[in-house]
């Protein structure tokens, strides 16, 4: 099972160690967006953006495609969502994947998306 990561749920990780019990026939995945958004803090510390890194290679990123881009465009139309988390919704819409998310209120009411509960 494919579970897309948004970026608060990796920030937990880095600080709590979240998903450290996570069943192995889960793989983590996260959008360009969230390695953009974990990145993107003025004055990140070199051994945090080490921390970041290590983390990013343990699990797959996706990147927007066109495919992507279209889907989170046509649900713009519809909401007042932002477009990283509409993006980060159509990522897991066209890869079929869970979202793990502790922000779900972000992403209500988008048809087909579906979670990943810890």
């Amino acid at each position: 099972m494919l579970v897309l990561l948004d970026t608060n749920i990796v920030i937990e990780h880095l600080q709590k160690g979240i998903l450290a019990d996570t069943p192995k026939e889960v793989a983590f995945a996260v959008s360009v967006i969230t390695e953009a958004e974990l990145l993107q803090l003025a004055g990140l510390p070199d051994v945090e953006e080490s921390i970041i890194d290590d983390f990013l290679q343990l699990t797959r990123t996706l990147v927007i495609d066109s495919s992507i881009a279209r889907r989170a465009a046509h649900l713009s139309r519809t909401r007042k969502t932002g477009l990283p988390d509409l993006l980060i919704a159509a990522t897991a819409l066209e890869w079929r994947a869970l979202l793990a998310t502790r922000n779900k209120k972000d992403f209500n009411g988008i048809p087909g998306l579906e979670f990943y509960d810890f």
